[in-house]
């Protein structure tokens, strides 16, 4: 039996010289994965349900099933794990570092490609974020960007972290716009992503004496963020982002205008979950603006019958370092730096 060489989920993390491949189903990938990892499938979702079916009633027959699924497809497996390599050790993912991954080292060996398992699988790298997010100390300060939709807060982040500004883009984190209609044109991030996402983010700007994030409040879509990093936010003092109703608006069109017939169902479906905290008379009339395709108006009263009604509810923050005027995003921009030049 050819031995295996394992690495722990703390020795292969952001190391240049790994590439992690993930051998499970593209249905478990997208549940949760390593950042930056690379999903080459063992099996196929039909092929694994088999080989369970089996394994179950018998162990033996189940493996000899996984070597006739496999025997066809051992040449086009390896090739496509050396070339996703380029170069690097390729290091072998499956849930909790079993059988799967031990066969796709075990089949880059014949090959002549030295490979490692990763110990524990995708299982405990989960753990390990986990662990590492209940535990994290937060030592930089945080500075929070407050201000109503459509103000252009994340054009402003980004521009900032161009600029090499230490920003934590919640949002990117977790690909979406943190708003009810935030997932129009977006697959949002899983929570598990966003906690792996969201903890090496945070490793990357440790030693930085602050850090600027977008306020949110304790959810983004389905996503929750941690509590230490929310109660850091409620107590940070904070940057106020305004801007003008046409320039909001016109920001709105920008990033949620549907361009699809599904995108357009969906912004029904937001609508709907409104439906509570909206007046029958504004519902009716938001839906109107859907109908015929309005969005100018649809985005004018829902900024003005919603989201700025919710504002001073649901966002962070305590104590005012500046107040800036976003309708030129670049101008907000060096307006804030020269606020943050000033942060002790």
């Amino acid at each position: 039996m050819q031995l295996v060489k394992q690495i722990e989920v703390e020795d292969v993390l952001d190391q240049p010289e790994y590439q992690l491949i993930d051998v499970r189903t593209a249905s478990e990938f997208s549940q949760g994965k390593i950042p930056d990892s690379i999903n080459i499938p063992l099996f196929d979702e039909e092929e694994r349900a088999r080989i369970g079916a089996v394994y179950k009633k018998n162990a033996k027959a189940a493996r000899f099933l996984a070597m006739d699924i496999l025997s066809p497809n051992i040449s086009r497996f390896v090739r496509k794990v050396h070339g996703a390599s380029c170069g690097k050790v390729p290091v072998a993912v499956c849930w909790r570092g079993g059988m799967r991954s031990k066969a796709a080292v075990q089949l880059l060996g014949m090959a002549g490609i030295d490979g490692l398992q990763l110990r524990g699988g995708y299982k405990r790298f989960r753990q390990y974020v986990y662990q590492q997010l209940q535990s994290f100390q937060l030592e930089a300060r945080v500075i929070v960007l407050k201000g109503k939709s459509g103000t252009g807060k994340t054009d402003i982040l980004r521009l900032l972290a161009q600029k090499g500004f230490p920003v934590l883009d919640l949002e990117g984190l977790a690909c979406h716009r943190g708003s009810t209609f935030g997932t129009l044109e977006n697959s949002p991030a899983t929570q598990k992503d966003f906690d792996a996402l969201l903890l090496r983010r945070l490793n990357s700007l440790s030693g930085c004496q602050w850090i600027l994030v977008e306020g949110e409040s304790k959810r983004i879509g389905n996503i929750y963020l941690p509590d230490f990093l929310f109660q850091a936010m409620r107590n940070a003092p904070v940057v106020v982002v305004e801007g003008s109703l046409p320039v909001r608006v016109q920001r709105i069109l920008r990033d949620y205008t549907p361009t699809s017939l599904q995108a357009r169902l969906t912004m029904y479906r937001a609508l709907y979950r409104l439906r509570h905290r909206l007046s029958r008379t504004s519902l009716i009339e938001l839906k109107q603006c859907l109908d015929r395709e309005d969005y100018r108006r649809f985005a004018e009263l829902i900024l003005l019958r919603h989201y700025d009604n919710t504002y001073d509810y649901q966002i962070p923050g305590k104590e005012v370092l500046a107040t800036v005027n976003s309708d030129d995003i670049e101008k907000a921009a060096a307006e804030i730096i020269a606020v943050l030049n000033n942060v002790k």
